[in-house]
């Protein structure tokens, strides 16, 4: 795809910091992280930016692949947990961000926090945080 970023990347075209890198996929570090380490991880072939379009098999390799760079990021930066996130609004190819989660000394510990958020629409962001209780009937 001629105007896609992650294409231009993959073809050389635009430069990225790999980390990882086989015949199929790509793995590099984000040039506007949030947090020390975080990846993006692409397929070098184009797919719509829905993960879940993706065929049975190449979304399990995918996911197979994440496993990998995971990894790679625990040891790298000595980490004991990743998040992943796919929300797929930041670029029309499908890929992956991965964030290392960062202060953690075991591999859980249950963290949260008591505000909460609520969104009527897309803001162009997704949070973890909870939001307010919400109505048991209307939940049915």
């Amino acid at each position: 795809m001629t105007n896609c970023i992650f294409c231009k990347i993959v073809n050389g075209e635009i430069p990225c910091f790999k980390i990882w890198e086989d015949e199929n996929y790509l793995a590099f570090l984000d040039i506007n992280p949030n947090t020390k380490g975080m990846t993006l991880v692409i397929p070098k072939k184009h797919y719509d930016s829905d993960l879940f379009k993706m065929e049975d098999e190449e979304y399990t390799n995918f996911l197979l692949v994440l496993k990998k760079i995971v990894t790679i990021l625990k040891k790298g930066l000595k980490v004991k947990r990743v998040a992943m996130v796919m929300e797929g609004m930041g670029g029309n190819h499908v890929h992956i961000k991965l964030y290392p989660l960062h202060g953690l000394e075991k591999g859980f510990e249950k963290m949260g926090t008591d505000e909460t958020v609520y969104f009527d629409k897309y803001e162009g962001y997704i949070s973890t945080k909870l939001g307010p209780k919400a109505d048991m009937e209307e939940l049915k």
